[in-house]
């Protein structure tokens, strides 16, 4: 009896992977098949747009699409978590000035004033490319998206060479911050801060930054920054 106590723990243990990968395969699975009706009601609504119809069916439109475009990015969001630490990691030298500047660029479209300013030269970092670039559109997306109502968000990219040759890269902004109780939390998946209410997320994006990092042996956190926001830091093998 005593063995057989000891062993079955054992067993399960070495289980867990197997059914772990097994939920993630169904998820891609789960996910990939809902963008195809999605797509469809989308296209049938850009149909139905054409049709001249009354102001109020027109509104009516306009929530049915404000829904698809929030289930879109749910389910990519979804696709995107469950394959962050399956698609080969092809690690290259990348330039951070260089990508920031393009993250930047894609972003600043909303004419109200906000700033992105990168503290360069920043070092190059040894990074899958496009990995990284989802990590840094999320995290300067966010700082972006969270500011203070009626304040231009102010963001500041920086990086530091370390003494064991990482590189560390922290995004801060002048935002409504994370409360200091939510911070622990703020990594898991689908968690969202108690004062994010207001603004559209899936509570995805910081749980794939965290996987991201992790597989570049990284490590990841979060801070309050100078200016009452907050700062997110990373760390990455530096080129």
């Amino acid at each position: 009896m005593t063995i057989t106590t000891a062993c079955a723990p054992v067993r399960r243990r070495r289980r867990a992977p197997s059914r772990e990968a097994d939920l993630r395969g169904f998820l891609i699975m789960a996910t990939h098949d809902l963008k195809s009706p999605l797509t469809t009601v989308s296209a049938h609504l850009q149909l139905l747009r054409e049709e001249g119809l009354p102001a109020e069916i027109e509104r009516d439109l306009d929530v049915m699409e404000r829904a698809v475009r929030r289930m879109t990015r749910l389910i990519e969001d979804l696709l995107t978590h469950a394959r962050a630490d399956q698609s080969d990691l092809r690690t290259e030298a990348v330039s951070l000035d260089e990508l920031v500047a393009d993250v930047a660029g894609e972003r600043l479209t909303t004419g109200d004033g906000s700033r992105v300013t990168a503290h360069g030269p920043l070092p190059h970092v040894q990074a899958d490319p496009a990995l990284l670039r989802h990590v840094l559109d999320n995290l300067i997306g966010n700082a972006l998206k969270y500011q203070r109502p009626g304040t231009p968000a102010r963001v500041e990219v920086s990086a530091q060479i370390q003494p064991d040759s990482s590189v560390r890269v922290e995004v801060a902004d002048n935002g409504i911050g994370i409360p200091e109780a939510d911070r622990p939390r703020v990594f898991d998946a689908f968690h969202r801060s108690a004062n994010s209410r207001g603004y559209q997320g899936t509570g995805l994006g910081l749980a794939i930054c965290h996987r991201i990092v992790d597989r570049h042996a990284g490590r990841i956190g979060v801070t309050e920054s100078a200016a009452g926001g907050t700062t997110f830091w990373f760390t990455l093998p530096g080129s």
